[in-house]
């Protein structure tokens, strides 16, 4: 016993040798760790959460509790984030909408400072929108085009005023010099009943519940909204490749903090957040459904979100959109 005590204790000292001068055990937490979600249970943002959650608990050596505030756009839940103690206990999976669009199209009703009251810690994934036609309309996009300026005033369908599918129709009524009617729908199944049924001819959705329908031939995938094409949907051309680079629009997740995280903790939640992200489950799973996992710097993933609240304080205004 004693020998096996010298033996600890002489390992212990040669580690402590051979660590840099000034080098500090990484940050764990002391209790378990919460992460806020602003959707309910069952959806495409609640499973992300909860796999990121049971991805970085091991490592960390706390439970990652999912929380779902759903409301509000999300904004139920990111308020939570930038209202919660800077110390690690609480972080939140937070969409486009509350960071960057929200701020300029409704100001009054975002509770938060969007540009100072988080910590960005990564960008979990790049989730594109696709604008879906019934069977009916023209697949080959000069065809479509045709057919949409034959139609003025012809309805688009969003899940919502304000959301990323509602600025996507806008931004192609104008890159197309076309008039097109909003129409929000409180959700994807019943705008998809409508499209399948030929009520409604477009509807910009999400691309989680297109992509079964688009291979069964219930409606047309005619355009994704990402920097490069979805590989759960091949054949289906970006916005950018049909030469409208202006209709490019992610509707990305990020993990965030509140305010005033330390360094310490930024570095290691992104460490774990990163390699959750990066796992060859987590990758398969994403591609599935049509997201891209991204990844990286804690750095890379606020520089993002500044340019695309940069990008939305100039284009919004430009669209003539109102939200009541």
């Amino acid at each position: 016993m004693i020998r096996a005590n010298r033996r600890a204790l002489l390992a212990a000292a040669t580690a402590a040798l051979a660590a840099p001068a000034g080098a500090q055990a990484p940050w764990a937490p002391s209790r378990p760790i919460r992460m806020m979600v602003g959707f309910p249970p069952g959806g495409a943002a609640d499973i992300l959460a909860r796999r990121l959650a049971e991805g970085i608990a091991p490592a960390l050596g706390q439970p990652v509790v999912v929380e779902n505030r759903p409301g509000a756009g999300a904004q139920i839940a990111v308020d939570a984030v930038a209202k919660a103690p800077a110390d690690g206990s609480v972080i939140g999976l937070c969409p486009v909408g509350p960071l960057a669009v929200n701020p300029v199209l409704t100001p009054a009703r975002v509770p938060y400072d969007a540009a100072n009251d988080f910590t960005v810690l990564v960008q979990a994934w790049d989730q594109p929108n696709v604008l879906v036609g019934a069977m009916d309309v023209p697949q080959a996009w000069p065809d479509f085009v045709a057919w949409l300026r034959a139609r003025p005033d012809e309805p688009f369908a969003s899940v919502g005023p304000g959301t990323s599918n509602h600025l996507v129709g806008e931004l192609l009524a104008r890159a197309l010099n076309v008039r097109m009617q909003h129409v929000p729908y409180r959700g994807s199944p019943a705008a998809l009943t409508d499209i399948m049924s030929g009520r409604l001819k477009l509807f910009v959705d999400n691309v989680i519940t297109t992509i079964p329908l688009a291979r069964e031939g219930k409606v047309r995938a005619l355009a994704v909204t990402t920097q490069r094409r979805v590989d759960a949907l091949p054949e289906v051309p970006t916005m950018a490749e049909l030469g409208l680079p202006d209709v490019t629009v992610s509707s990305w997740q990020v993990v965030i903090g509140p305010r005033g995280l330390p360094a310490p903790i930024v570095a290691r939640l992104n460490a774990e957040l990163d390699r959750a992200i990066r796992a060859p489950e987590m990758v398969a799973w994403m591609a599935s459904i049509g997201a891209q996992p991204v990844g990286g710097s804690a750095a890379d993933a606020s520089a993002m979100v500044a340019r695309e609240r940069e990008r939305w304080a100039r284009v919004i205004p430009t669209l003539g959109i109102s939200v009541d």
